[in-house]
């Protein structure tokens, strides 16, 4: 018969093997997330594409843009045009908004030098929701492209996670791995976009192409985490000698909802414009347009980033933003179309 002793021994041996499996499964998702999942790895590729570009155009231009936000800025911003054209070096840092809009700030100020311009392209639908917890892919990518002070130490003190909580992160989720395994069955490829997609300047264009249906919509308010967001990259950029702007993403609209669309976007760059200035857009982000996107209703098409690039442009070197005044009257316009006080392209 086992003595007490010998009891009391086996217990903890049980117990360090259950750990060391823990860890192993640990070290194996953490493994796969940061270095075979196709989605980081795309991220990862791109990022150092668009890293390239931005030291490029440090040393050939001094100051230059960077304008970043979700997937409505990769698919929408093309810098190589920006430059040939209108002679402005502006470097596209949008990524994917699944990152969440703390990760992809952190990523965008890495990019920054003094003199630079800062554009935040951040789509309404991230400004006007709680932030919470750092997503999975914001900490994953942080990881892969070797910058956990990301998420470990932000520079704006927002969105900070502890090491158990960033490790946690490190695994891919159960409808991830549940997707791409019916993609395997399906012999479909394991990740939408390419590398190839990749412009030098950070631009991306698919050739991807899905039916549009209705406009990305977005709630009535900024969150009280956006806010205090927008206040600290505001204070940043004072504080780093950093000139900021925002710029409303574009969404496809159907025709009938275009009036209410601008007024809710408008009703939104309202609640920016205290805090950082806006860049004019009379067309407040609504295009009607279907031919105008590709696989989502912020992912522009060839055409459609090629007119938004152009509108970039001209807003870029005029620097118009948006007047109290001169928004008071659109939204004037848009809620009583009879006075005639806004046109709608």
């Amino acid at each position: 018969m086992d003595s007490s002793t010998s009891h009391f021994k086996k217990v903890p041996c049980r117990a360090l093997l259950l750990l060391a499996v823990a860890l192993a499964s640990w070290a194996a998702c953490a493994l796969y997330s940061l270095r075979l999942n196709p989605e980081v790895n795309h991220y990862r590729y791109g990022y150092g594409i668009k890293r390239q570009w931005a030291g490029q155009m440090t040393r050939e231009h001094g100051a230059k843009f960077v304008v970043y936000g979700g997937s409505s800025c990769e698919f929408s911003i093309d810098g190589e045009t920006l430059l040939s054209k209108y002679g402005e070096p502006v470097v596209n840092d949008g990524r994917h908004a699944g990152m969440g809009p703390v990760v992809l700030t952190e990523s965008a100020l890495s990019d920054l030098r003094p003199g630079d311009t800062l554009i935040v392209g951040l789509e309404p639908g991230l400004l006007t929701m709680p932030f919470g917890k750092e997503p999975a892919l914001g900490v994953q990518f942080s990881f892969a492209v070797g910058h956990p002070g990301w998420v470990l130490h932000p520079a704006l003190g927002m969105g900070r996670a502890t090491w158990i909580q960033a490790a946690a992160a490190l695994r891919p989720g159960g409808f991830f791995a549940f997707t791409l395994l019916g993609k395997w069955i399906r012999g479909q490829p394991s990740y939408r976009y390419k590398a190839s997609d990749f412009h030098r300047s950070g631009w991306c264009e698919t050739d991807v192409r899905v039916p549009m249906t209705g406009a990305a919509g977005h709630g009535p308010h900024l969150s009280e985490d956006a806010r205090a967001l927008l206040t600290n990259i505001s204070l940043w950029c004072r504080t780093n000698g950093i000139r900021v702007a925002y710029s409303l993403a574009w969404s496809y609209c159907p025709p009938d909802q275009l009036r209410e669309f601008r007024k809710s976007n408008a009703e939104i760059v309202a609640e920016i414009m205290p805090i950082i200035p806006v860049l004019r857009d009379d067309s407040l982000g609504a295009n009607p347009d279907a031919r105008n996107f590709a696989d989502t209703a912020l992912h522009l098409s060839t055409t459609g980033a090629a007119q938004r690039t152009d509108e970039f442009g001209r807003q870029i070197q005029q620097w118009n933003t948006w007047t109290r005044e001169d928004l008071d009257r659109t939204i004037a316009g848009l809620e009583n179309p009879a006075s005639g006080e806004t046109k709608t392209p």
